[in-house]
């Protein structure tokens, strides 16, 4: 008979922190590379109200200076998102996706983004900090193009915990309530 191990055990609010602070310095490269396709663009632009016709037309960006579709400036975070899932897939910290809360995000471009540009995604864990119950955790992503030109640095602060220490919490049912949906069914 197999020798099955049981279940480990949930971690402490306190063993989450100390998991999530040790993972400051962690770095690695995301496995995958993201390609910046041009319907992927359009789609993105449309879905954030974006007008400009860099962002639909080739000609159009073409004729404003660039290669190709020219991506909204926060389709970025998309690729970031993809890129930092192996933080919490691998318990790298100790919050899973659905206990964290995003507080703040911030990107610098070094050139635009535009379609054809095929992205690999350094990921970093730069900063941890506890503050009354809830830990703050701030990733970076570093973009680069298929020619190794640095494109964006995107830094995003995420927040876990709760304010009385008792558990880790889990945003995902809050976020619901607090997200606007506007599907309409006829």
């Amino acid at each position: 008979m197999p020798n099955e191990s049981a279940p480990a055990a949930p971690l402490t609010p306190e063993e989450i922190s100390e998991r999530t602070a040790s993972a400051v310095g962690h770095h690695y490269v995301y496995r995958d590379t993201y390609v910046v396709g041009r319907e992927k663009i359009r789609e993105y632009a449309t879905a954030s109200q974006f007008t400009d016709p860099a962002h639909f037309d080739v000609e159009a960006a073409r004729a404003a200076g660039y290669a190709d579709l020219v991506a909204p400036p926060m389709l970025v975070s998309v690729a970031g998102i993809v890129a930092n899932r192996p933080l919490f897939d691998d318990s790298v910290i100790g919050y899973g996706a659905s206990q964290l809360i995003q507080a703040d995000e911030a990107m610098t471009y070094h050139r635009p983004v535009v379609a054809g540009d095929e992205l690999t995604i350094h990921v970093f864990v730069d900063k941890h900090r506890r503050v009354g119950g809830y830990d703050m955790v701030t990733l970076r992503n570093e973009m680069y193009s298929q020619s190794d030109e640095h494109l964006v640095t995107l830094s995003t602060t995420l927040i876990g915990g709760s304010p009385d220490g008792d558990e880790a919490g889990d945003f995902s049912e809050a976020a619901k309530s607090v997200v606007m949906h506007g599907v309409v069914i006829a």
